[in-house]
C-alpha cells in the first residue's frame, strides 16, 4: 500500500497535477447550488489540491485527510483549513456540512462495509438539503484490474446512500490523465446525492 506521508511532496505530479484538479472542482461545481456561500469537507482531500480548486466564490473548504504529509502540503493552499481524521469518524458535528466531497477514496477501502459506514458518516454531519459527491467505477473508467471486488461500484454506492437517506440527484463525468504515465485520458464518472430534498 502507498505510503500517503512519503508521497506527499510529489503526489499531485504523479496524478495529474492541477489540470486535473481544476477539472474535478469543475465537475463539482457545476452539481452545486451556485447561489449562496457553502462549506465543504473535502474527505480524503490529501494534498488539497481539488480543494485549492473549489475554495472560490465564497465557499470554504475543508480538508479531512488521514495523512499528516498531505495535510503539510494542504495547508500550503488552504492554511487553516485541515484537519486529521479518518473518513469513519470525522471530528465534525451533526447536521453542519452543505457539501462532502469524495474524490477517489471510495475504490481505496477494503471492503464494502466500509464504504456503508463512510456513507453514514456522510450523512450524519451533512445539513438536511446537503450535498454529497463521489467518483465511482474508478477501476472500471481506467480498465484496471485488481485481485479484489471493487469498492466503488456506483450500483453499490447508491445503494448504501439510499440506506442512509441521501437521493440520488445526478451524475457528471471529467477528464484526467490515467494512473500511467502516457496513458490516454479517463472520464471519470462523479454522482452527487442529496441528503433530502432540494
Amino acid at each position: 500500500m502507498l505510503n500517503y506521508d512519503d508521497e506527499a511532496e510529489h503526489y499531485d505530479d504523479s496524478r495529474g497535477g492541477q489540470p486535473r484538479a481544476d477539472a474535478v472542482a469543475h465537475a463539482i461545481g457545476s452539481m452545486l447550488p451556485s447561489s449562496r456561500a457553502l462549506l465543504i469537507v473535502d474527505v480524503g482531500g490529501g494534498t488539497g489540491i481539488v480543494a485549492g480548486a473549489l475554495a472560490t466564490s465564497g465557499r470554504r473548504v475543508v480538508v479531512a485527510d488521514l495523512s499528516a504529509g498531505m495535510l503539510r502540503q494542504a495547508a500550503r493552499r488552504l492554511s487553516g483549513w485541515q484537519v486529521q481524521s479518518t473518513a469513519l469518524a470525522l471530528p465534525i458535528k451533526d447536521a453542519s456540512v452543505d457539501v462532502v466531497t469524495c474524490i477517489w477514496l471510495l475504490h481505496l477501502l477494503p471492503s464494502h462495509d466500509h464504504v456503508i459506514d463512510v456513507v453514514a458518516e456522510v450523512a450524519r454531519v451533512l445539513k438536511p438539503g446537503g450535498r454529497f459527491l463521489a467518483t465511482v467505477d474508478k477501476d472500471a473508467a481506467t480498465g484496471r484490474i485488481r485481485d479484489r471486488e471493487p469498492t466503488d461500484r456506483r450500483d453499490d454506492v447508491e445503494a448504501a446512500c439510499q440506506e442512509r437517506g441521501l437521493r440520488y440527484v445526478g451524475s457528471t463525468q471529467f477528464a484526467g490523465p490515467g494512473q500511467q504515465e502516457g496513458s490516454p485520458d479517463v472520464a471519470y464518472p462523479l454522482v452527487a446525492f442529496s441528503r433530502g430534498y432540494r
